[in-house]
C-alpha cells in the first residue's frame, strides 16, 4: 500500500509540474496526454486515481490542451471519456493537495 501510495504522490507531483512548466498550447497536448495513460497505468490497486481531479485541472489551466484533447477525443474513447470528466476547480485542487501533502480527503 506505501508503494502505491508513494507511486500516486509522485504522479501528482509530476502532473503539478507539467501544469507549471507546459505552456497552454497545442503542442504542449501530446505531453499532457502521455502523462495521462501512464498514470491511468499505474499500479494503484486499493484506492481510486483522481482522474477527475486532473482533468478539471486541465480544462480550467489549459484550457487549448484541453480542446485539444476534446478534439482527438473523436477518434480515442478513452480521451472521449476522460474530457467528460469535471468538478468544482477549488475541490479537485484541494483533494489533489491533500493527496500530494499525503493528508486523507475530509480531514
Amino acid at each position: 500500500m506505501r508503494k502505491e501510495t508513494n507511486e500516486l504522490k509522485t504522479n501528482i507531483e509530476k502532473f503539478f509540474v507539467l501544469l507549471k512548466n507546459y505552456p497552454n498550447s497545442v503542442d504542449s497536448t501530446f505531453v499532457f496526454v502521455r502523462f495521462l495513460r501512464s498514470f491511468l497505468r499505474g499500479n494503484i490497486q486499493k484506492g481510486v486515481l483522481p482522474t477527475i481531479e486532473v482533468m478539471t485541472l486541465i480544462k480550467e489551466h489549459k484550457p487549448i490542451v484541453f480542446q485539444t484533447m476534446r478534439k482527438l477525443s473523436e477518434k480515442d474513447n478513452i480521451l472521449a471519456f476522460l474530457t467528460g470528466l469535471s468538478m468544482d476547480i477549488h475541490e479537485a485542487e484541494t483533494r489533489l493537495q491533500s493527496i500530494f501533502e499525503g493528508k486523507r480527503i475530509g480531514q
